[in-house]
């Protein structure tokens, strides 16, 4: 119903993280790539590249502790107040 670049995009210059692990069977991580792929040039030219980020972990359907690590201190470094 709507395209997920769209979406992402109307969030900069905002903070985003995408956590897609790559043997996700729910999911396909590709679609993922596609979507930071297409919001990155937005976020490059607001000057604020570094607030989009993307992890893909080597995992299936989970959140692994590096992961939750990471996006935890994503959470407070541009989400924390």
């Amino acid at each position: 119903p709507f395209d997920f670049s769209d979406v992402v995009i109307s969030f900069a210059p905002r903070a985003f993280m995408a956590v897609a692990p790559e043997k996700d069977h729910n999911f396909d991580v590709g679609g993922v790539r596609d979507v930071m792929a297409a919001a990155a040039p937005v976020y490059k030219q607001l000057g604020v590249p570094e607030k989009l980020q993307a992890l893909y972990p080597d995992a299936g359907h989970d959140f692994p502790a590096e992961a939750r690590q990471r996006a935890y201190e994503f959470i407070d470094r541009y989400l924390k107040k």
